[in-house]
């Protein structure tokens, strides 16, 4: 038993050393990227019938200083609006060209890391959860609801790594660096894979699964699927 509780304690040490070392072999190696031309602004709806639309600037809720915007080191984003009467939903995709950002970092651009750490308290949360838009499956999602005072936003979100989601381990809110980002890094640098990443955010103040079946909405969602979202490809003969 004795052995048992010092053996832990330095197992934990090793890999939190091992961690550690990862990260600052990553960026010591990590290649320079290639400038990438901006393309989103024009991947999701810039008009949609009966609804207004606008482009709204990025704001503490994206952690977007101008410090946290150079750390961030997007490649292009857009966050847009639509609204419809009552009904507003907004739009944020951030993207990152092959081998600009480490996974790790990517990974804590979330309403679980950026939202609480502006205020916000997260009250309710699902993970990996399935959605399909027009029959088409998307990749799983992170859910959660976000309030802050007597304000309360529901948020549909994924990170998408080389078309693939990428999540950090298990059923738990992202309030940390987990070791598989880090190991991911590292494993990237090691086979000279330089995957680009997608961080896609949908929030809403009314139900979004409520709204999901609305055309509007759904118009929105099947262009985020041809863009990064779709976990099937699109039938030959099957667009629009």
């Amino acid at each position: 038993m004795k052995v048992i509780k010092f053996i832990l304690p330095v197992i934990a040490l090793l890999v939190l050393i091992t961690g550690i070392g990862l990260q600052v072999f990553a960026e010591w190696v990590s290649p320079e990227p290639e400038p990438v031309e901006p393309f989103l602004s024009e991947a999701i709806p810039q008009s949609l019938p009966g609804w207004e639309v606008k482009d709204l600037n990025l704001g503490p809720t994206e952690s977007v200083t101008e410090q946290s915007f150079r750390i961030l080191n997007l490649d292009d984003f857009v966050y847009r609006e639509y609204r419809r009467g009552a009904t507003t939903f907004t739009v944020y995709v951030a993207y990152w060209g092959p081998g600009k950002m480490p996974i790790r970092l990517v990974n804590q651009h979330t309403p679980d890391r950026c939202w609480t750490e502006n205020g916000w308290a997260c009250t309710d949360r699902r993970f990996h959860v399935r959605k399909s838009v027009r029959d088409r499956a998307l990749h799983p999602a992170q859910w959660g609801v976000y309030t802050i005072n007597d304000f309360s936003s529901e948020s549909y979100f994924w990170h998408i790594v080389d078309d693939e989601p990428h999540w950090f381990g298990g059923e738990r809110i992202n309030s940390r660096t987990s070791l598989t980002s880090v190991l991911l890094d590292f494993r990237n640098i090691a086979t000279n894979r330089n995957p680009d990443q997608f961080f896609v955010r949908i929030v809403s103040q009314e139900s979004l699964d409520a709204i999901w079946e609305e055309p509007g909405f759904a118009a929105v969602m099947d262009d985020l699927a041809d863009l990064c979202l779709a976990a099937e490809t699109r039938a030959a003969g099957d667009a629009g």
